[in-house]
């Protein structure tokens, strides 16, 4: 055996093998592996734009919290306000409907001691004439009888101021 030949024949059946897998082998395995380098790239790109919008994103929602809560603080200010008028103004109302019931019952006072003097009045009125008849009835003298209306006149008109 020639070892010679053998290992030439094995260099050529090798470079024949090389050959033929970087002919016909080889460019589907690397266009297969460009292909995915490029995917892979394109996803890393993309994740990349998506984490950037993400944050962009997030920056928004942030912002929008704060308008949305600043909003709030001013409906929630706006109705505080709200809220005193309306107080204040039940206030005043109730200070008016108090100041109009008061004077209602003023009158109403005054209306009664009113009406009470005059039956009083009235009262005494016939108690002097009562008492007038039955002066004269006993038939007491006219000196008598003018002193005692005289006492008279002068209680009532007293009574009247």
């Amino acid at each position: 055996m020639n070892l010679n030949a053998t290992i030439l024949g094995q260099a050529i059946s090798f470079v024949l093998f090389v050959w033929f897998c970087m002919k016909y082998i080889w460019p589907p395995i690397i266009l297969t592996i460009e292909t995915r380098q490029k995917e892979i790239e394109e996803s890393l790109i993309n994740s990349k734009k998506a984490q950037d919008e993400l944050c962009v994103l997030e920056k928004k929602i942030q912002q929008d919290i704060i308008e949305a809560k600043q909003k709030a603080s001013n409906i929630l200010n706006e109705a505080n306000k709200q809220k005193t008028l309306i107080l204040e103004e039940a206030r005043k109302k109730a200070l008016e409907e108090t100041k109009k019931i008061l004077l209602n019952a003023q009158s109403e006072i005054e209306i009664s001691t009113m009406h009470a003097r005059k039956n009083l009045h009235k009262e005494v009125v016939d108690l002097s004439l009562a008492i007038a008849e039955k002066i004269i009835k006993k038939n007491i003298s006219k000196d008598d009888n003018q002193n005692l209306l005289d006492q008279l006149i002068v209680s009532l008109s007293q009574v009247k101021n």
